[in-house]
């Protein structure tokens, strides 16, 4: 399990963080405490404030369990505050995986309900966990 090899402070917060919202019998199968979510393009809309998907590069520590998808809120900086949305992992779907960047970044792109496709910035330590995001979720369609 990702989880426990490599321990450090923003996976312990964000393992502790998320097993306060964690059912009888639910499990996490893996992480991503760095996973940053680019901003969004202005529309005609205006500026967005709210949601998984803002107007401005958030943090949004991701966690994924056997059952759920959990996005949290975290502002700027990787420590998790609230839950910001739950997700069935049944309606969540893999996209695509783009390999590392100049940082060693992945862009995972998920397809979440009532959102569509939205990228997830994963630090460079958090191979092991895309890959089992891939596992779960199944390849990309």
């Amino acid at each position: 399990m990702p989880e426990q090899q490599r321990p450090d402070r923003y996976r312990a917060a964000l393992a502790e963080r998320a097993r306060a919202e964690l059912v009888a019998g639910e499990g996490i199968v893996a992480m991503l405490p760095f996973a940053t979510v680019p901003k969004r393009p202005k529309g005609p809309e205006g500026k967005v404030r709210v949601g998984v998907r803002q107007s401005w590069r958030r943090y949004r520590p991701t966690v994924l369990t056997d059952r759920r998808l959990l996005v949290f809120d975290s502002g700027r900086t990787p420590s998790p505050r609230d839950l910001l949305e739950a997700y069935p992992v049944e309606a969540v779907h893999l996209v695509e995986v783009i390999p590392p960047g100049t940082f060693g970044q992945v862009r995972l792109v998920l397809d979440l309900p009532g959102l569509g496709p939205v990228p997830f910035d994963t630090g460079r330590k958090e191979r092991d966990d895309v890959e089992a995001f891939a596992r779960v979720l199944g390849p990309p369609a």
